[in-house]
């Protein structure tokens, strides 16, 4: 069966502006990032048809948020779920970053998937269990269309796993997009297509 995933970056948060870190933090959008997210809906109601789209968000207000400025041009409901959330950091949620860089454990010059960078963490290899769990919900789904709002770890993951990549990969910066970038995955008979990845429309 053949589907399509769209995937959105949520918009300029008020971490990004306050220099503390994002995780599973609950953060709002700026008055600027409100005005990016609806100028993401603007776009993909004048170049997308959507009308048979599901749609859904983190449950993070910053995400949440988004999908709300983009769904005042494309009028879909929003689901939210925990599946879609940034990496967690532990105790790295929502610090300032003087105080995460204090704490953060350093990665090892040997690329391990298990690494915590805090304590309690989520680490490379359970992020990606879980974006795999997701995507393979999507692929079992009845419905074929799909808007997906998150984050840009998250989404850094997900476009891996929908294209087929492994964790090596994550080293890649042309997976990962700023904020309020779109891309566009069609699946069809196992084969992924990328139409466009992590377009800037802001």
């Amino acid at each position: 069966m053949k589907k399509t995933i769209i995937t959105v970056r949520h918009t300029e948060s008020e971490h990004h502006v306050k220099n503390f870190s994002g995780g599973v933090s609950y953060w709002n959008l700026t008055a600027l990032g409100k005005d990016q997210a609806f100028k993401v809906g603007k776009w993909l109601s004048e170049n997308e048809s959507l009308e048979d789209f599901k749609m859904f968000s983190s449950d993070l207000p910053r995400t949440f948020q988004t999908a709300q400025e983009i769904c005042k041009s494309v009028p879909l409901k929003i689901e939210t779920t925990e599946r879609l959330r940034e990496i967690d950091l532990g105790e790295g949620n929502g610090i300032p970053y003087d105080e995460y860089d204090k704490l953060i454990s350093p990665k090892p010059e040997i690329y391990d998937p298990n690494h915590r960078s805090f304590p309690h963490a989520e680490n490379d290899t359970e992020l990606w269990a879980r974006m795999k769990s997701f995507y393979n919900s999507i692929l079992e789904s009845d419905e074929n269309d799909f808007i997906l709002v998150s984050h840009g770890g998250a989404l850094l993951f997900l476009h891996l796993v929908i294209t087929g990549k492994t964790l090596d990969d994550i080293r890649n910066d042309y997976y990962f997009g700023k904020a309020g970038a779109i891309s566009k995955f069609v699946i069809d008979e196992g084969k992924c297509s990328v139409e466009y990845l992590n377009k800037n429309v802001i």
